[in-house]
């Protein structure tokens, strides 16, 4: 999402945490060496894999994006694999399924469908 020409305050986040985590690091490095092909750079410089955009080890970023998904008028208490099967199109980390599983137990409401 972009706001008046720049980036959004997510984005923004996401890209100055990307150097703070030693796997992102890692396969950053990778990438621009060439070396791997499911890990790429975009022109705004985050790190992406076969598209999805590189979380980097940070809580509050991934409780917000949990919690965006989890909470939005269009969402719905799906359980974790629906979950899983919706984040993982947008988003990679290391451990998403079982950080996903994590969050979708302490839902009262998921626990229920």
């Amino acid at each position: 999402m972009v706001h008046n020409g720049s980036e959004s305050f997510f984005m923004a986040d996401v890209k100055s945490k990307h150097g703070l985590d030693k796997i992102l690091t890692k396969f950053r490095e990778v990438v621009l060496k060439k070396s791997v092909e499911a890990f790429s750079q975009g022109g705004d410089g985050v790190l992406r894999c076969e598209g999805r955009l590189c979380v980097p080890n940070d809580d509050d970023l991934r409780e917000q994006i949990f919690s965006e998904a989890h909470s939005s008028r269009y969402s719905i208490h799906s359980g974790a694999s629906k979950k899983y099967l919706d984040l993982w199109e947008i988003y990679w980390w290391n451990g998403l399924k079982r950080n996903i599983a994590g969050f979708v137990a302490k839902c009262h409401n998921c626990q229920k469908v």
